[in-house]
């Protein structure tokens, strides 16, 4: 697995105002299996590295981060999975077929998003759906409760998971939360994202808003917030990706 770290963290295990780009559930518990129908592992050589979150039968949104310097025939999508070990009955398989991105800057981090293309259609079902999409600009105020969901390290240095994990994080604002990201925080206690988790969604009231981007300074420190890229800002490019 380094070398896959080694590879998909090139771009954002870089200082940042004196900390790490990094993601990864910190402080979460486990989710109910398949309480999260539109969460994907994505996953190279058998391995989770990124998470997504289905917005169309067909199509998949993710961090543009998580396929930088990739080859997206070499990845695998897997829908419906709660373990990353068993085979269940519910999961369904995928190729990347189509990539589309949308300005991503590697140095900022802004516009980190993608849309992927999958080689057939999900079935949808109770375990396998698509997530409900804001409206163009939507905000989500401060104080808003989420969840955010993973398969990301349970600690900086600990290993990941075999099975989805959740965390309720709270929306916050600041000086560090930029335009284009919301912002999230569970403070008095080390809880947060962290190396696995990018890609993954934050959901706002059954409403994807966010996509796991990065964080700074640590995981789950209880002090900086962690940054999701804002869907809201994204809708037409994505409504676009979907209907081309």
């Amino acid at each position: 697995m380094d070398h896959l770290v080694a590879l998909v963290a090139v771009l954002w295990v870089c200082q940042v105002n004196g900390g790490s780009y990094r993601t990864e559930i910190v402080g979460g518990r486990e989710a109910r299996p398949n309480s999260h129908p539109y969460i994907a592992s994505l996953q190279f050589r058998g391995q989770h590295f990124c998470g997504g979150s289905l917005v169309a039968p067909q199509f998949l949104m993710t961090a543009a981060h998580c396929l930088s310097g990739m080859n997206p025939s070499q990845v695998t999508v897997v829908l419906g999975a709660h373990s990353l070990s068993s085979n269940e009955e519910s999961r369904q398989t995928f190729r990347i077929s189509q990539v589309f991105e949308n300005g991503f800057n590697p140095q900022t981090l802004q516009n980190d998003i993608l849309i992927l293309r999958l080689d057939r259609a999900a079935s949808l079902n109770s375990r396998v759906n698509v997530v409900n999409l804001p409206r163009v600009n939507e905000t989500v105020p401060a104080g808003t409760q989420c969840v955010t969901s993973g398969w990301g390290r349970l600690g900086t240095q600990a290993r990941i998971p075999e099975l989805l994990q959740e965390l309720n994080v709270t929306v916050t604002s600041g000086d560090l939360c930029r335009p284009n990201n919301i912002c999230t925080g569970v403070f008095m206690r080390q809880a947060g994202i962290c190396f696995g988790d990018s890609g993954g969604p934050l959901v706002c009231n059954g409403v994807i808003q966010g996509i796991s981007s990065f964080i700074i300074r640590s995981c789950g420190s209880g002090v900086a917030p962690d940054f999701f890229a804002r869907v809201a800002l994204f809708r037409d490019f994505i409504d676009g990706a979907i209907n081309r």
